[in-house]
């Protein structure tokens, strides 16, 4: 069994295993709330994914780090450790810092000075920000900043984001997603859009160009090597790499601790139904090769301050997070 530690309202992104609508075989992949897994006193012999974590608050954030080490420590399989993994802004500036990445982002409550334009902001704990609108100077910056704070929305948790977007060719723009599963690398698929701005793309745009590059890099595994050393250097050991290439190298816009998983439709186009074969087959071989087939389960004691209160009554609805 794996199990995928969510936030509340967001293991939907998984439900495709649970459903079996997934179209392949599969391991057993289950879900849990972190919100649950804080309190509970047994949890079943598994293998752990810490996903969701850039929805968690820091004082979260903390108590799974202390479960992880907890059930590390009764002898069982967890990924991506809370107190190592790069959210959005550790990740985006290291890899800047580092070399391996062309653009710069910076925390729009710093009063931040970006050293290039035109940027744009986005915020930095959750995936639901709308379509951005480009920033052209440090004028235009604070204005946007000073009009977010009148609409009474605070500038802490948003980012300020150097515009770098992946032409792709005859006006449209492109992004590749990459799944890593501890040692295993599988590429996906490409997404492109008729705007720079590409969330899940558009499918009408994948014309027959496309979609032969996406069926030669997801069968060579084209971006597996290089994207094992930045998945690496994020501590992230699963997760979905969203990046692209800009003229010749690989930029990395995200890495996605909790991606969709879509429920399998067989694409109308023969070559993408291979593509899509192919890439769901070698996820779910990457996820066997995780699977604890052990049963039963194992006795674990709730982190303070869960040790002695249940700081959540099960039952009660929290609020969605974004």
């Amino acid at each position: 069994m794996i199990i995928v530690i969510t936030v509340k309202d967001h293991a939907n992104t998984f439900a495709t295993f649970r459903d079996g609508t997934y179209g392949f075989a599969a391991p057993d992949l289950r879900t849990m709330a972190y919100e649950d897994l804080f309190c509970a006193r047994r949890v079943p012999r598994a293998t752990y994914i810490f996903a969701d974590l850039e929805r968690l608050s820091s004082w979260e954030l903390q108590l799974a780090a202390t479960v992880y080490r907890r059930l590390k420590k009764r002898g069982l399989r967890c990924l991506n450790d809370p107190a190592r993994a790069m959210t959005r802004f550790e990740l985006l500036r290291g890899l800047y810092r580092a070399g391996l990445n062309p653009f710069d982002v910076y925390r729009a409550d710093e009063h931040p000075h970006p050293a290039r334009f035109p940027v744009f902001l986005r915020d930095e704990e959750h995936h639901a920000s709308p379509s951005p609108v480009l920033i052209a100077s440090q004028q235009e910056l604070e204005a946007a900043l000073e009009e977010r704070r009148a609409h009474g929305l605070p500038v802490r948790g948003a980012l300020v984001v150097e515009h770098w977007p992946a032409p792709y060719y005859d006006g449209l723009w492109h992004k590749w997603g990459t799944f890593c599963v501890a040692d295993r690398m599988s590429v996906d698929h490409i997404s492109v859009d008729d705007t720079w701005y590409v969330k899940v793309g558009k499918w009408d745009l994948l014309n027959e160009r496309a979609v032969a590059e996406e069926h030669e890099a997801a069968t060579s595994n084209r971006f597996a090597v290089e994207l094992a050393k930045i998945f690496a250097f994020a501590g992230i050991e699963f997760g979905r790499a969203d990046h692209a290439t800009v003229d010749g190298r690989m930029v990395v816009y995200e890495i996605n601790t909790n991606p969709y998983v879509y429920y399998y439709v067989p694409d109308p186009i023969p070559l993408r139904r291979k593509t899509q074969t192919l890439a769901r087959e070698r996820l779910a071989a990457a996820l066997a090769a995780i699977d604890c087939k052990e049963s039963g389960s194992i006795k674990t004691n709730p982190p303070a301050p869960f040790g002695t209160r249940r700081a959540w009554s099960f039952g009660v609805q929290v609020p969605k997070r974004p």
